[in-house]
């Protein structure tokens, strides 16, 4: 297949990113995610289609929204604004909002556009030893348009990271592996059932990806922090074993935040982070020394 018949599903690129990866660098956030994180700070990239926002502090009330819903999906009501079961996601809410109440979170672009984005900032690149970042969501769930704008940028001398869960059939891992300078691995989790618990998958597939990646390039291990569910030391110290078991030299704790507790409301879900609570500045550094122990480096917050 032609590379410029390649379509993905994206949520928004990130221009000057300087977290996600060395140097300066486009982060690309792709759409569709097998794992269901109870923390998870990206619901919008959940889906692989695109979904509907609804920002109640822009609605003016002016009805427009309700005239062109063909579902009767849309009221006056302001806080109870869209009924999702209704909503066939037609996004005509979206076309007829003058003031930006109505969002679509998604759009399908083709690999030619990527790569016209990302070239925009070949210098700062080249200065800096940066590059593109695939992120999301999870970008191996679409490895051909992965994989492609990849390849391009190898072609031009750009360099590739992965951000991945590393949730996906071996195949396709290896596929976009030829194209990738360093993979960001989250391990969320070493037990299994827990793992299972808080993500909704096991973790077997993941591990055995790690020691595939951990071959073929770079690979870094991004450890979500987050108090009582994964912050135990057995479980740290499982992590950071299994991380020097595949030559790993590099964890990059990631504590949790609530940046994407909005987001949760404009989907009309319920926020997570209710039921959830940002690690203390102790309890980050307890971890660092943790894993500092077991002979490994650690950043706070993807400090590259």
């Amino acid at each position: 297949m032609s590379d410029r018949k390649v379509l993905g599903v994206i949520t928004e690129f990130k221009r000057f990113a300087t977290h996600d990866g060395p140097g300066i660098r486009t982060t690309v956030f792709v759409k569709g995610c097998p794992l269901r994180c109870v923390w998870c700070s990206n619901p919008e990239t959940w889906e692989m289609t695109p979904q509907l926002y609804y920002k109640p502090q822009l609605c003016v009330e002016c009805g427009r929204c309700v005239e062109v819903c063909p579902e009767k999906a849309v009221t006056m009501d302001k806080d109870r604004k869209v009924d999702r079961l209704k909503c066939t996601l037609c996004f005509k809410c979206v076309d007829a909002c003058l003031y930006g109440a109505f969002e679509k979170v998604g759009k399908v672009v083709s690999v030619d556009e990527v790569l016209r984005i990302v070239e925009r900032d070949l210098p700062f690149y080249r200065r800096s030893g940066g590059g593109v970042t695939f992120s999301g969501g999870e970008p191996l769930q679409q490895p051909t348009f992965t994989s492609e704008v990849f390849k391009r940028c190898k072609e031009k001398g750009i360099h590739t990271t992965l951000d991945t869960c590393g949730y996906a059939k071996p195949e396709l891992v290896e596929e976009v592996l030829k194209y990738t300078d360093l993979v960001l691995l989250d391990i969320k989790h070493m037990d299994s059932e827990k793992h299972i618990k808080y993500t909704k998958v096991n973790n077997e597939i993941i591990l055995r990806n790690a020691r595939l990646m951990a071959s073929r390039c770079e690979v870094r291990v991004s450890l979500p922090l987050i108090p009582t569910l994964n912050d135990s030391y057995e479980n740290i110290k499982a992590t950071a074993e299994f991380a020097k078991s595949i030559g790993v030299k590099y964890i990059d704790i990631e504590p949790l935040h609530k940046f994407g507790d909005h987001k949760y409301k404009f989907l009309g879900l319920e926020s997570p982070y209710t039921h959830l609570r940002e690690p203390t500045q102790e309890e980050v550094l307890r971890v660092k020394r943790e894993i500092e122990s077991l002979g490994l480096h650690v950043t706070i917050g993807r400090m590259m």
